[in-house]
């Protein structure tokens, strides 16, 4: 799958300075093999959530004009600072006693303890990196649980099994996975799982576009929905930081990246990179359009908050089981995507503080006690997508779209009142505004479902 073999991995001695490979390639035991496929398969599989299903349901908010704007403007968010992300993986290399040297920053936290100082750093990102990372671990176990319950009981009604078990079920599925030592180890899974994405995105279109309301029937009005004030403003709010939120992927960017090997022909990954990422957004972008313009159009403010739900009875039931078991393999290798870098930065932890003869064993007892954790917490909190929102809105906003604008905005010092630096602070703003109405709608749907709350429901 990589593109490495098109060129020898560059040799320190015999290649200038600014062209030097950091010595963190050896301390972190990271595998620099892969190409901007590989770039792509784990972008994909990372980005496109099962949370694309719920983009019509969204549009019954904010109407046609406000879901497309919406969703064209997060479109372009994502991939500016995905972009922002991967031109700041190499940089100076501050410590290098000849100067000129290039440090590779292999993790998120080495680029904000890189620009804002070691301690501030890593207190300023890692609170909301880990709980970006635990989260999505969380939220992919419930989805998984859940579609592999759907389509158990699609196959055998008779099957009387409680949701929770299926949660443990996909538990073990991810212990076995969580044994793959790193990136590119996990090529093979994540094309597996972006194919997936695909192919659930394409059913929910394909079966959309059967349905042909007629004319007048499907209502296509938010305002023509009975709602409440209060109601209809938390809806509002809770659709932006759904659309937004849709491009997640960024806490992974830089792990991914540090695969690519910089080459005698290829000096620096951001190229690569940068291909890979567009491919990414290629895809994301046209699966996401098609979906939620596709599921509005058929079935208007009534859609299901999972398209896939409006179909889910009748002849074509069997497609919608099928998705099913689609949404479960691509959530499987997207939970892998998101708990790398909890494996690494708690790895190069140990590696730090120890003799690494205890390290494979560590290594293995800390995967597993994850794997245990997050489904453990899975099965305990029935409205976790409701938290998640909360998780989305207070870490997903910093991680993804406050802190690649502000870091760039730090390392580079663009001229005040430029284009660069203007667009940066826009994106500062409107982005934090966004998350903090996310919050809200966030909580207010935490407090609605703890009305109905069973431990273990």
């Amino acid at each position: 799958m990589a593109n490495s073999t098109d060129a020898k991995s560059v040799d320190a001695k015999s290649v200038d300075a600014d062209v030097l490979v950091d010595a963190q390639i050896a301390h972190d035991n990271i595998k620099r093999t892969a190409g901007w496929t590989d770039v792509a398969y784990h972008s994909v599989t990372a980005m496109v959530g099962a949370g694309v299903l719920g983009l019509p349901s969204v549009f019954a908010h904010l109407g046609w004009a406000g879901g497309c704007i919406m969703l064209a403007f997060s479109f372009w968010v994502s991939w500016y600072t995905y972009k922002l992300l991967a031109y700041m993986h190499e940089v100076p290399d501050l410590d290098s006693k000849e100067g000129g040297g290039i440090k590779r920053l292999d993790r998120y936290d080495q680029l904000s303890c890189y620009v804002l100082g070691k301690n501030r750093g890593k207190w300023v990102l890692l609170p909301f990196q880990i709980a970006v990372l635990l989260g999505m671990a969380i939220t992919y176990t419930v989805v998984g649980g859940n579609s592999l319950h759907a389509f158990t009981t699609a196959v055998n009604p008779d099957i009387k099994l409680r949701k929770w078990v299926f949660y443990i079920i996909f538990g073990g599925l991810e212990l076995l996975l969580s044994l793959i030592p790193g990136f590119t180890e996990l090529s093979i899974v994540s094309l597996l799982g972006a194919l997936m994405s695909v192919a659930y995105c394409t059913i929910a279109v394909a079966m959309s576009g059967t349905v042909q309301p007629p004319a007048g029937s499907v209502n296509y009005e938010p305002m023509a929905v009975p709602r409440g004030g209060l109601e209809r403003a938390m809806g509002i709010f809770n659709a932006l930081t759904t659309i937004l939120f849709a491009y997640s992927g960024h806490n992974v960017a830089l792990e991914i990246q540090a695969t690519l090997p910089r080459t005698e022909a290829h000096p620096t990954t951001v190229k690569p990179m940068m291909k890979g990422i567009n491919i990414t957004f290629i895809i994301t972008g046209i699966a996401y359009f098609a979906v939620a313009i596709a599921g509005f159009y058929a079935f208007g403010t009534g859609v299901a908050d999972n398209v896939l739900m409006s179909f889910a009875k009748g002849p074509t039931s069997w497609v919608v089981a099928m998705a099913d078991m689609f949404v479960v393999v691509h959530v499987a290798s997207a939970y892998q995507v998101y708990s790398q870098p909890v494996f690494l930065l708690i790895e190069a932890t140990i590696r730090e503080r120890t003799t690494g003869e205890h390290l494979a064993v560590q290594s293995v007892g800390i995967r597993i006690a994850h794997v245990v954790f997050v489904t453990l917490v899975a099965i305990m909190i029935p409205f976790f997508g409701s938290l998640m929102g909360l998780v989305g809105a207070i870490a997903i906003t910093p991680t993804t779209f406050l802190l690649p604008p502000l870091l760039w905005l730090l390392y580079k010092r663009p001229a005040r009142w430029s284009v660069d630096w203007c667009t940066n602070w826009f994106l500062v703003v409107v982005t934090a505004i966004i998350g903090t109405l996310g919050t809200i709608g966030a909580i207010y749907g935490i407090a609605e479902a703890s009305k109905s709350y069973h431990m273990f429901a």
